[in-house]
């Protein structure tokens, strides 16, 4: 159990199934709470890169490595109290359609700053809870509008995103409070790339750990091209897929990819050597 679910989940098996944790009036917040979370909660908080900035690209250039810890640390207590990530599987991801109310499609802010993607092509994240009613007042967030969908409309649309093969991702903005569900991949995603190349846990692994059964893998390799954390490989020797478990989000995408049903997901708790490595 991440400690995200040992604060949060209130009795339910992930903190993200909490109903309570996507109730957050993001358009009218309390003094208390702004003080509370060190900044405003909105849906334009900064999260990813911008937490560290220049001169942490210059410490990492000159290998001041105790310059960069204490620059990551801080990066990290301030996105966990007010915008950090979680990797969840497609089957979490429609789980939560179901729970999250309104759910709106709209623009990606990383695909966007990444590859200059136009509007239209760029819808491929998703924004939730009521702060979507008041999505109006951050322009810059919502470029190119919203589409507000039903639950079996955000599930269509989670489904083909995931067959692109984006990673689905959880954001809060104000932590416990969740507002935004993100399909991205690597480069584009600031919270993939910060944590990939960075060691920033701005984004948290997953609940789960993709593991390949050897008996049942052909050596098709189709699986290869699905990973966007590094953890997957193929062994040529062998002619097996082979999955570094340390490195393994368990976004379960490679998992979905395999017709011989070689790969599956196990519990990150019931594997000692991974229970804290989120």
């Amino acid at each position: 159990m991440c400690v995200w679910c040992e604060r949060y989940a209130d009795g339910y098996e992930r903190w993200y199934f909490n109903p309570a944790n996507y109730a957050r009036r993001l358009y009218k917040i309390r003094k208390e709470e702004v003080e509370a979370a060190g900044a405003e909660a909105n849906p334009q908080a900064a999260g990813g890169m911008s937490l560290l900035g220049r001169d942490f690209l210059e410490a990492k250039e000159r290998n001041d490595i105790e310059a960069m810890e204490r620059m990551r640390r801080e990066a990290e207590e301030i996105s966990w109290r007010t915008h950090f990530g979680q990797v969840i599987t497609l089957d979490d991801a429609l789980k939560i359609a179901d729970i999250m109310y309104p759910i709106a499609v709209m623009t990606c802010a990383c695909r966007r700053s990444m590859q200059g993607l136009p509007d239209e092509e760029n819808f491929t994240c998703m924004g939730m809870g009521p702060g979507m009613y008041k999505w109006e007042r951050w322009p810059d967030t919502y470029r190119g509008g919203v589409q507000f969908l039903t639950p079996e409309e955000a599930k269509e649309v989670l489904t083909k995103l995931n067959k692109r093969g984006l990673v689905h991702c959880i954001y809060t903005f104000g932590t416990p409070y969740i507002g935004g569900l993100c399909n991205c991949d690597y480069p584009d995603c600031g919270g993939i790339r910060t944590r990939i190349d960075h060691g920033v846990r701005v984004l948290w692994k997953g609940h789960q750990v993709a593991q390949v059964d050897p008996e049942l893998c052909n050596g098709c390799a189709a699986c290869i091209h699905r990973c966007q954390f590094r953890a997957l490989s193929f062994a040529p020797t062998r002619n097996k897929a082979y999955i570094d478990p340390i490195q393994c989000f368990g976004c379960g995408l490679c998992a979905l990819e395999c017709d011989q049903e070689a790969i599956t997901l196990v519990e990150r708790s019931s594997l000692p050597a991974l229970v804290e490595a989120w």
